[in-house]
């Protein structure tokens, strides 16, 4: 059955091999065992290269759980906090969290991807998901980071499951699974916003629609209440100050300087990177892909036009964006260039992430030097390893 029917918007159509009933037993049994590896390869390699916390906000979570408090500025991380405190050793349980997470999503995304590619380039799609540098170090910090790794792909994934074969069940796991991601993640709730609800709205029956809103508005309050009477509680810092912290350079207000260049270049240098050469093959007018570019525009117009802080912010459109990528390889390239041309990205990160080290940021190319160490470097193994010591010393002034 296809996705698309003449009284519906176009959409992703699925891929639809045509196999006899025993073939495509053996490519079901094929599937989940490739599933199965990619799981626990994502899992083993986050687990074996993460550090203690240090990155970002971790030692404040930490801190939040040990105390009782359950949030640190806003918008709080209620939720995540709250979660992690339910485990013995809340360090460890946000590691073992991230690396779960991260091992989960890889699967979604390989399901995600064998809905619009053939099998060999799912797979392809899968692994390169699993390497992105910075995708890859959010399951080795102690940081909410990860979680986008696995909701964003399994939004997508109902979505389409949803669109093929409308029902109840599925409306309403997509309202969960906003609501849950958006509770580990709140700024990145409001990102997806936009998705779900034109998707409920344009592409579900009425009852469904109503269904699919109302369980992630009920969901959502779960969470949120707790979060807002915490932060009541226990922070002085309101969301109009931290907005107001944060947007320094945004171009939103009017305001131009070095931060606004810094926005850029943390948005569209670190996706260079995960993307490789490949990002020159997304399909960038593809009508079709509507679901999959509303994944992407709501989080980059924040990111280019008010604040992006970090390379792991992007990890709520690294999905669509690296299934874009495949999509266009697949579609523009012949069969062993595509393949190609997707390993020579997964083959950049898992260099990047593994053995890069910081560039001296001396003589002339000291703010391009200064620029790959905040903007990719702090991202990999070796400021894991460090700690991160490294940048104090080779990071450009006020960027």
């Amino acid at each position: 059955m296809t996705i698309a029917t003449e009284s519906r918007p176009a959409s992703l159509p699925r891929y639809q091999p045509n196999v006899g009933q025993a073939s495509a037993m053996n490519s079901k049994r094929s599937e989940i065992a490739f599933s199965v590896a990619l799981f626990a390869l994502v899992l083993v390699t986050r687990a074996v290269t993460s550090g203690p916390p240090y990155f970002a906000d971790g030692p404040a979570h930490l801190d939040a759980i040990r105390n009782g408090t359950y949030v640190i500025q806003p918008p709080g991380y209620w939720l995540f906090n709250r979660s992690a405190a339910l485990l013995p050793d809340p360090e460890q349980g946000i590691l073992v969290f991230n690396w779960l997470v991260s091992a989960a999503g890889s699967v979604v995304f390989y399901a995600l991807a064998r809905r619009v590619l053939d099998d060999a380039m799912a797979r392809l799609g899968a692994v390169l998901y699993s390497v992105v540098f910075f995708a890859w170090f959010s399951g080795n910090v102690h940081s909410t980071y990860a979680s986008q790794l696995l909701f964003a792909p399994l939004i997508l994934y109902l979505m389409l499951r949803c669109r093929e074969q409308p029902s109840d069940g599925l409306a309403a796991a997509i309202g969960l699974c906003f609501a849950l991601g958006a509770g580990l993640r709140p700024s990145d709730g409001v990102f997806l916003g936009p998705l779900v609800t034109f998707f409920a709205v344009r592409y579900l029956p009425r009852r469904q629609a109503i269904i699919c809103l109302l369980v992630a508005s009920v969901a959502s309050v779960t969470w949120l209440i707790p979060n807002l009477a915490a932060l009541h509680r226990f922070q002085a810092t309101s969301h109009v100050e931290q907005v107001g912290k944060v947007a320094t350079g945004a171009v939103l207000f009017g305001r131009l300087n070095l931060y606004t260049i810094s926005n850029a270049l943390r948005y569209f240098l670190p996706l260079a990177v995960a993307l490789g050469p490949a990002i020159l093959l997304i399909p960038w007018a593809a009508r079709e892909r509507k679901l999959l570019w509303l994944a992407v525009l709501p989080a980059s117009a924040f990111f280019l036009l008010v604040y992006i802080s970090d390379a792991p912010y992007l990890n709520v459109l690294t999905a669509p964006l690296v299934l874009l990528t495949v999509l266009g390889a697949s579609r523009k390239l012949s069969r062993p260039s595509a393949r190609i041309a997707i390993c020579t990205s997964i083959l950049l990160n898992i260099v990047v992430y593994l053995f890069a080290i910081p560039l001296p940021a001396k003589g002339k190319t000291a703010f391009a030097c200064a620029v790959v160490n905040k903007d990719v470097v702090l991202y990999t193994h070796y400021a894991v390893r460090t700690k991160g010591s490294f940048f104090s010393r080779l990071a450009p002034q006020n960027y």
